[in-house]
């Protein structure tokens, strides 16, 4: 939090998108990508859930990811290291987030991705930045043949950490980048003595609403005839 101009504020996470037209051969790329980000993401779920019902084991976000290193060393399962390993290991973190969530009863337990549901994958660090060519700023992804063109909207307020690419039922692809940028803070209700003070509020017929503080305000009857 820092103070500028006698005006509070503090840094906060902005998601911005824009629309993306990848090539024939970059649209192949991301259908891999796509593809291998929801395998490992339902391989992780599956594999969490027999550990943790059959072998009473309760698997990390470290272990998934170590006996994923070794998937894609299988001969089966090769085809892993096509793509970039970072959409792999986000697709772990997803998975850790879900399973965050529904502990802390904010969702159901995690469910299986189908490729009806929409296909994502994300990119963090160094497996992403924006470049220019030819005079145009384009997105580079990790293991993606050549820049992606974009269609600007609006500038981004700062370095963004993290992208994710999508394709929706329409064929359309589009990228959300998060950007830190400074909000100003609201400014404090205090009360006379320096404390927030809470007011209670009743809504009923004759008043629209009465305060705690013995303040009311008027129903208009709008719907009273003349």
């Amino acid at each position: 939090m820092v103070f500028a101009d006698n005006v509070m504020k503090h840094e906060i996470k902005r998601t911005y998108r824009y629309r993306l037209y990848p090539s024939e051969a970059q649209k192949a790329e991301l259908a891999r990508t796509f593809g291998c980000s929801r395998w490992v993401y339902n391989w992780a779920l599956e594999t969490k859930t027999k550990a943790y019902y059959q072998d009473e084991e309760s698997l990390s976000f470290t272990d998934l990811s170590g006996r994923l290193t070794s998937k894609k060393k299988e001969e089966e399962t090769e085809w892993l290291s096509e793509v970039s390993a970072v959409t792999l290991q986000q697709s772990l973190r997803n998975l850790n987030q879900a399973f965050t969530n529904f502990f802390e009863d904010r969702a159901e337990y995690p469910s299986f991705k189908s490729k009806k549901e929409g296909q994502t994958a994300r990119y963090v660090g160094t497996a992403f930045d924006i470049r220019e060519e030819n005079g145009k700023r384009k997105l580079r992804l990790s293991k993606m043949p050549g820049l992606i063109n974009i269609r600007w909207s609006r500038e981004l307020p700062s370095e963004p950490s993290s992208c994710t690419v999508t394709k929706n039922a329409a064929g359309q692809y589009h990228v959300c980048f998060v950007c830190t940028e400074e909000a100003d803070l609201l400014p404090r209700a205090d009360g006379e003595n320096g404390d927030l003070e809470p007011v209670g509020v009743d809504l009923g017929i004759e008043s629209l609403a009465v305060l705690s503080t013995g303040e009311k305000a008027g129903n208009p009857r709008w719907f009273e005839s003349e």
